[in-house]
């Protein structure tokens, strides 16, 4: 794939049956076809299962008109109903706000505060910092444009005081930039220039008002579009105009209130903007002194938005076509594949059950959407980056190109922004490259993640036919929570369910409690704080804080989500780490070669976990072969820990310590491990293994859990036909008859 490949997303990305939907398609070429596949199977490989997609009859296909599709992204603020007076009539125009420049120089564009230029009419007014590090003032003049440049080079990270006035009809322009002392050996400055223009400004434009960007429309164009963002805070914004003697102020900003939205409030007349591309907020501002973390309490110190020129909410694409989906369509993973001749791809979708349903299966597979989000078109193979991976280079698939070349797709929750600064936003609303049925991840050369969890979609048809189960996802549970997931009797994750909220994890608690079957497939799983706004459904937030295994960590005062308030980091340091729910918890990473898992004495023994074990050699290792990592423990990898809350009723079935272990090449994460910093590899740290356990809840409930991102490339090694799957299915059917009895004897 390139930047001219045929590309699109579906929005929204999880829908019912009989819903429309709305597909949006970037494409080079004059024509394209569309088809829709119930997807399964979708990795080449000698030993996996072969392709398995479902061509959906009932939506036929179609031809749509090519048009290339490209987004603006970068954040920055809008201000629509700005200009309640006439320009003619202002003998003083006055602006004052504080900023923060993250990347005063390097960032490869003109870096824009302010703007409300119309650029056909060469009329506004805008203030820009240059690629040398320098602001200038521009605005229109009776002849193409008035331009003024300051001589300070902005320092990084150090908070500028502006205030900007311009007499429009004379030209003249007073700038006074106060320097606050950035460390205890540094001074107050005060900088003072005066310009006087060689002719009146003409500033009357009826463009938006645009705070940290440029004032050009927002729609997608079909080349590429440079971006023009600010990269660093801004902390208030007031604008002001004298006429005939007498002040009056047009705007004055607050950002300290409505953090958890995406509108910033005016204070004087009602005059509101909204936030485009979701900045950051809840960050510290200029007058934050550390007496208060938590911006939720705070009095001050919070009055900041920090903008990022790769910020992305909404690619905004154009609708290309749109479709109905069948009101008999069950649920699953389903995908539009969109084809132009020379390059296709299958944009995936997600199909939720019918709600009124009657009946409902027992079983019911758990698709992260969550983790999707977070890891969408991650970039830590970008060795431009300041935060990577060194990859090998021949393991780089076909989307590896397009995500290089198209820089509009934006980044994830991995990948530090381009000014240094760590991501705490994700959206759907976009193309995710990586969330396609045949992405091989760069550092593993194998499926991880959505193309994995295909896997577990071939396995259920297989032990229980394409009717025997109901395909649900994290969006649905972090909105319908317990009232969901009380139709089910057993609940099996994928492959990596490692970003849960509040109420999710609520919800599982409520299961289990309620006598639920709970099968964990994955590996660090249930680890992020996560937050989700069920009214912005398409974004996540995650907020790095001191602990966990991390690409960044944001700074002081930064650890509050914005969407909720909530305390971000671990799960684990929030007091809920997941041994409490599933009996095992993050410890380690490799990107070596996995390792099996030998059988405890304790499990052959065990009444019912010997049923599990039927069919499984009394001496085999269990999943020493794989199709990622070339065996069932690898990647990342959960262990049992009574000190960490695992249930001391909890049976350890098997551990890869029994079976060789796991090799130097893989480590402890940070959070297991205090000074001093030894014995932290495989082969010297006792902490690190995948453990398998089981255990029975009080409400005759039980948990299965097998502490592997890579369980499931060994459960479809050799089309299913192994022991990872033998006791995967075991596990299965036993909890589904042992679910059905408890059933039958609730009163």
């Amino acid at each position: 794939m390139s930047s001219s490949d045929i590309v699109g997303y579906v929005d929204p990305l999880v829908l019912y049956p009989g819903d429309k939907t709305a597909v949006k398609v970037s494409c080079s070429r004059k024509q394209f076809t569309s088809k829709v596949f119930r997807l399964g199977a979708g990795y080449e490989h000698p030993n996996a299962p072969p392709i398995s997609h479902q061509r959906v009859d009932e939506i036929p296909e179609q031809k749509h008109e090519g048009v290339p599709q490209f987004t603006r992204i970068g954040s920055f603020a809008r201000v629509y109903s700005w200009q309640n007076f006439e320009f003619d009539l202002v003998d003083l125009v006055t602006l004052t706000f504080w900023f923060q420049a993250t990347l005063p120089s390097g960032a490869g564009h003109d870096q824009f505060l302010f703007s409300s230029m119309d650029l056909e009419r060469k009329i506004g007014f805008e203030l820009l910092l240059g690629e040398d590090g320098k602001l200038f003032f521009r605005t229109g003049a009776l002849s193409g444009y008035h331009e003024v440049r300051f001589p300070n080079v902005i320092a990084r990270h150090q908070w500028y005081h502006v205030r900007f006035l311009v007499q429009p009809h004379s030209g003249d322009v007073l700038l006074t930039l106060e320097v606050e002392p950035g460390d205890i050996g540094a001074e107050y400055q005060e900088l003072n220039h005066v310009y006087e223009l060689d002719g009146p400004a003409c500033m009357s434009s009826r463009r938006p008002l645009t705070i940290a960007g440029d004032s050009r429309d927002i729609r997608p164009s079909t080349e590429l579009i440079q971006s023009s963002t600010f990269n660093g805070k801004i902390d208030g914004f007031k604008f002001e105009i004298t006429s005939n003697g007498k002040a009056h102020t047009v705007l004055d900003f607050d950002f300290s209130l409505d953090v958890s939205t995406d509108r910033i409030i005016e204070a004087s007349r009602g005059a509101h903007g909204v936030l485009i591309n979701g900045p950051s907020r809840a960050v510290t501002g200029y007058d934050w002194d550390a007496r208060q973390s938590d911006w939720t309490k705070a009095d001050y110190g919070y009055g900041a938005i920090h903008f990022h020129d790769d910020d992305l909410d909404d690619a905004g694409w154009d609708t290309s076509f749109e479709f109905r989906l069948p009101s008999s369509l069950r649920s699953g993973c389903y995908a539009v594949m969109v084809d132009d001749g020379e390059s296709t791809d299958f944009i995936p979708f997600f199909v939720k059950p019918v709600p009124a349903a009657r009946e409902f299966p027992p079983v019911a597979l758990i698709i992260p959407t969550f983790t999707y989000a977070a890891y969408a078109n991650e970039h830590l193979h970008d060795e431009r980056r300041a935060v990577h991976f060194p990859g090998d280079s021949s393991k780089r698939d076909k989307y590896f190109r397009t995500l290089m070349e198209r820089l509009d797709l934006g980044i994830s929750l991995y990948d530090s922004h381009n000014d240094g600064s760590g991501t705490t936003f994700s959206t759907t609303k976009r193309p995710i490259l990586n969330m396609r049925p045949d992405y091989s991840m760069w550092l593993f050369d194998g499926p991880r993640e959505f193309p994995a969890d295909l896997w577990f979609v071939d396995f259920l048809d297989r032990e229980l036919g394409a009717e025997g189960y109901d395909v649900i996802t994290d969006h649905q549970i972090s909105e319908n929570g317990p009232k969901l997931l009380k139709r089910y009797q057993v609940l099996m994750s994928c492959s990596h369910p490692e970003y849960p909220t509040w109420y999710m994890l609520d919800s599982y608690s409520a299961f289990l409690d309620n006598g639920g079957h709970f099968m964990y497939l994955g590996g660090n799983g249930y680890y992020w704080v996560t937050s989700h706004d069920p009214d912005r459904p398409h974004r996540i937030e995650v907020r790095r804080a001191d602990a966990g295994c991390r690409t960044f960590s944001l700074p002081a005062g930064h650890h509050h989500h914005s969407l909720t308030g909530e305390l971000g980091g671990l799960w684990r340091s929030r007091g809920r780490p997941p041994n409490r729910l599933f009996g095992i918890g993050s410890c380690a990473m490799g990107v070596g070669k996995g390792a099996g898992y030998g059988i405890t004495d304790e499990a052959r023994s065990h009444p019912r976990v010997s049923r599990f074990l039927r069919g499984l050699k009394s001496d085999q290792i269990i999943g020493d072969f794989g199709l990622v990592q070339g065996a069932a423990s690898g990647d990342e990898i959960d262990r049992f820990d009574y000190q960490l809350g695992t249930p001391r009723n909890a049976i350890m079935v098997a551990t890869t310590k029994l079976a060789g272990g796991h090799s130097d090449e893989y480590m402890l994460f940070n959070e297991e491990t205090l000074f001093p910093m030894v014995n932290i590899t495989g082969t010297t740290s006792d902490k690190i293994r995948s453990d398998i356990v089981f255990f029975e809840t009080a409400k005759r409930g039980a948990v299965f859990s097998v502490g592997s991102i890579n369980w499931v490339g060994a459960l479809a090694w050799n089309a299913f036909k192994n022991n990872v799957a033998r006791l995967t299915a075991n596990v299965l059917h036993d909890f589904i008859h042992e679910a059905s009895v408890s059933a039958d004897r609730a009163p």
